[in-house]
């Protein structure tokens, strides 16, 4: 094998090189097309986040919130205990006439029965 590498002559591996250099900057070009392509995702799911909370309004239509005599609105910034000592920190979007309220956080959007939440405190 040795002698294969050796037999080769000096125009043949410069070729070798070049090949190898633009079969490199091909896979890179490729790789970073992807990466803005999922940049580009990236922010179309963030413009889609105003019809998502239009529509977490729609169906938590209740603004005002009383908790163990507190008061809470739609928009403040909140954080409950749950039974089972889950601690939610978040955005009060709303409630509905079942008893459920809304909250968004950083990177989700829950719904909470009101009834098994021991504790709400205002951040």
């Amino acid at each position: 094998m040795l002698e294969r590498f050796q037999s080769l002559s000096g125009s043949q591996i410069i070729l070798a090189a070049i090949i190898a250099f633009v079969i490199w900057a091909i896979i890179e070009f490729i790789r970073s097309v992807r990466r803005s392509v999922k940049v580009v995702k990236k922010t179309f799911g963030e413009v889609d986040m105003a019809r998502v909370m239009e529509r977490c309004h729609e169906l938590f239509p209740i603004e005002t919130i009383l908790f163990r005599g507190a008061e809470f609105q739609r928009g403040m910034r909140i954080r409950i205990t749950t039974t089972q000592k889950t601690i939610i920190e978040g955005e009060l979007i709303g409630m509905n006439k079942i008893q459920m309220i809304c909250i968004r956080t950083k990177n989700q959007i829950i719904a909470h029965q009101l009834d098994k939440i021991q504790e709400m405190t205002k951040i």
